[in-house]
């Protein structure tokens, strides 16, 4: 069970077609950078929901067990490339990479609505058909 509820954003407008939906997982090596990393990540998910082609984001926090995982909703890879590639996010992935003792990212089959935190981690470890 999360200590910090699953933080949401959802874009106002409609939607055509499924999209596309990406899980991200990160695992921080020191407690230390817990609040530093934990702002980067709000700023972040502020820049999702200003970003073109973002339909929805969840951002989960469980900063004891140095654990973070998003799930982010988009109309298509393009939008999502075009984001994973602009400042802040950019400039994030080349700080905190190396401060990471995991990482890794899972694009899952979109149904036609944002899957919840949990939803999605069961879906990326299911196995594939």
């Amino acid at each position: 069970m999360p200590v910090i509820p699953d933080l949401p954003w959802t874009a106002r407008r409609t939607f055509d077609g499924p999209g596309v939906v990406l899980l991200t997982e990160l695992r921080l090596r020191r407690l230390r950078d817990v609040p530093a990393f934990m702002a980067t990540s709000l700023t972040i998910l502020r820049q999702v929901s200003r970003s073109p082609g973002a339909r929805s984001a969840l951002l989960r926090a469980q900063p004891l067990r140095l654990y973070f995982a998003t799930v982010s909703w988009w109309d298509d890879q393009t939008t999502m490339r075009t984001f994973a590639r602009t400042d802040p996010h950019r400039t994030a992935m080349r700080r905190w990479g190396p401060r990471l003792s995991s990482f890794g990212n899972r694009a899952l089959p979109a149904s036609g609505s944002m899957p919840t935190v949990d939803e999605a981690l069961s879906a990326a470890a299911a196995p594939t058909a």
